[in-house]
């Protein structure tokens, strides 16, 4: 039985949402034993902001600023 070319992609839609949701449903279990595990964890985006701030060196240049020229003097 030949199926339309409409009737492939719905059901292709179907397959991929599904194993979406799986993934989803997989990720969320890891992360709620992860959790478990580590209560007190900070979270990505405190990680993020400072490892930048630690990493990073506070440089300074000798030249003075575009503004700094033009105030007067």
């Amino acid at each position: 039985m030949a199926k339309t070319k409409q009737q492939k992609q719905k059901e292709r839609e179907k397959r991929v949402a599904q194993k979406k949701l799986a993934d989803t449903a997989k990720r969320r279990e890891i992360a709620k034993t992860t959790a478990d595990a580590a209560p007190a964890a900070v979270t990505r985006g405190g990680k993020v902001m400072t490892g930048g701030v630690k990493q990073k060196a506070q440089v300074t240049s000798a030249k003075p600023t575009v503004a700094h020229r033009r105030a007067g003097g």
